[in-house]
């Protein structure tokens, strides 16, 4: 039976940062909202702010191998080039303005005397960029040559895997940053963002799976390149469950202190989840006539 599996793993790069980087950018905008509420401390705002580092080194790791797609660094001019008139290219030039003005921003936090209204100016607009930069990512692969891509699942899929991933790696990184209010309600109401989002998206992706017979081409359907995705659905439903449970066992109701181990493995399941589903995205790569 033919399969999309080479397909995919050529795709490597673009699997890891389509499953890094949105749900990075969305832990980084969760962790904001602490330090622009009014009732932190300056010492518990900056301890926030370095701790913003875990979200954009999780969406910078996503961009780096990402631009090992493009085979010569040189190749990134006619990337740029394209701004406006192809998805990829808008997708790309969000990325990069959502990662300098964050990195910026995180690096003027070790300045000795930094100024605080410029500091929340400064965050709300890196916050911006990445909400407009994931619904970049959203609309990336909205190519009318690709049948099995230009669907209403694919930028839904992805936005939802970044709701579902998000919190709960904001959950490990404000953990990790000491912030108290997230071993209760806040930990909480990110845990249920996060159920949510996946529970929707596995009904989307079930919903996309009975889709994939009726896509096809003069070679062959969707579904023939994607043959184990009905497994592929059920693993990023059970991963995404292990690593939600590991946070709101000890959340919801509170019983123990949230480890920082359990929240990181929280997270690293459920982005495993969602690297189960870009892997099966990429694998049924179709376009129009006789390719694959």
């Amino acid at each position: 039976m033919i399969s999309g599996f080479d397909t995919a793993l050529g795709e490597i790069t673009l699997v890891l940062f389509t499953t890094l980087a949105p749900s990075g950018v969305v832990a980084f905008i969760c962790m904001g909202l602490p330090v622009l509420g009014r009732g932190a401390s300056v010492a518990l705002r900056q301890r926030l702010n370095v701790f913003l580092g875990l979200p954009l080194v999780v969406a910078m790791v996503g961009l780096v191998a990402s631009a090992t797609h493009l085979g010569n660094p040189a190749n990134a001019l006619y990337v740029f080039l394209g701004v406006g008139r192809s998805p990829l290219s808008t997708e790309v030039f969000c990325a990069v303005v959502f990662l300098a003005l964050a990195g910026l921003y995180w690096l003027y936090n070790f300045v000795e005397h930094p100024k605080p209204q410029l500091q929340r100016a400064w965050l709300v607009l890196a916050m911006l960029a990445g909400a407009v930069f994931v619904a970049a990512v959203g609309c990336a692969y909205a190519a009318d040559t690709i049948v099995s891509w230009h669907t209403v699942y694919v930028p839904l899929n992805l936005m939802l895997n970044a709701l579902v991933g998000g919190p709960i790696l904001a959950i490990a990184g404000l953990r990790a940053a000491g912030y108290e209010p997230v071993e209760g309600r806040m930990g909480r109401v990110l845990t249920m963002v996060a159920a949510a989002a996946l529970a929707v998206n596995v009904v989307t992706f079930g919903v996309q799976g009975a889709d994939l017979a009726s896509i096809e081409n003069s070679y062959l359907t969707a579904a023939e390149l994607v043959p184990s995705y009905g497994l592929m659905v059920c693993a990023f439903g059970v991963l995404g469950m292990a690593g939600i449970g590991l946070d709101a066992v000890e959340l919801w109701p509170r019983r123990v202190r949230l480890s920082v181990g359990r929240a990181a493995g929280a997270a690293v399941l459920v982005l495993a989840g969602i690297f189960v589903m870009r892997f099966a995205f990429y694998m049924m790569h179709m376009t129009v006539g006789l390719g694959v």
